[in-house]
């Protein structure tokens, strides 16, 4: 029986923000580090039923993070089916309005399928993937780095910005 039949179980869950936010809860009361967002970009008829509809996991982990103090909030993104400017938007924006607990699950995106969605002619091979991904990794973390933490100094007085 799939989880989302059982008589006590919620059948909207994967939907259902009250549903999540109370997941998100319970998790930080039990101590719990982080919670993780899966993500895939294909499905098909054999996929899992939860799968077919579920939140983005950026958006849903942005609304966790302004009702959770401690909790990690980990997300899923592909390097084979994103941008690395975009990507490191998302994910320091993520974790400004976090406080710092932002995590990225970083996939490649293994099904073939997924090119479809994206008006691409073809799949990357595993090996291409893993270069894109690191060429991509590069970028985000050269992103993330190009100034330091005091750089945007706001003096109101002096009318310096940075």
């Amino acid at each position: 029986m799939s989880a989302w039949r059982h008589p006590a179980a919620q059948a909207d869950a994967s939907i259902n923000f009250d549903f999540v936010k109370e997941t998100a809860l319970i998790a930080e009361k039990g101590k719990l580090d982080f919670i993780f967002v899966a993500d895939g970009l294909y499905i098909n008829e054999k996929s899992i039923p939860h799968f077919l509809n579920r939140f983005e996991p950026l958006t849903v982990l942005s609304a966790l993070a302004s009702i959770t103090q401690n909790l990690g909030l980990v997300g899923t993104v592909s390097t084979s089916y994103s941008e690395p400017f975009t990507t490191a938007r998302q994910f320091a924006s993520l974790d400004h309005l976090s406080n710092g607990r932002a995590g990225w699950n970083v996939v490649t995106s293994p099904l073939e399928g997924s090119a479809k969605n994206y008006s691409r002619a073809q799949h990357p091979e595993h090996a291409q993937r893993y270069r894109i991904a690191d060429e991509y990794l590069q970028v985000v973390k050269g992103l993330w780095d190009s100034w330091e933490d005091d750089a945007f100094t706001r003096n109101k007085t002096s009318g310096e910005f940075f």
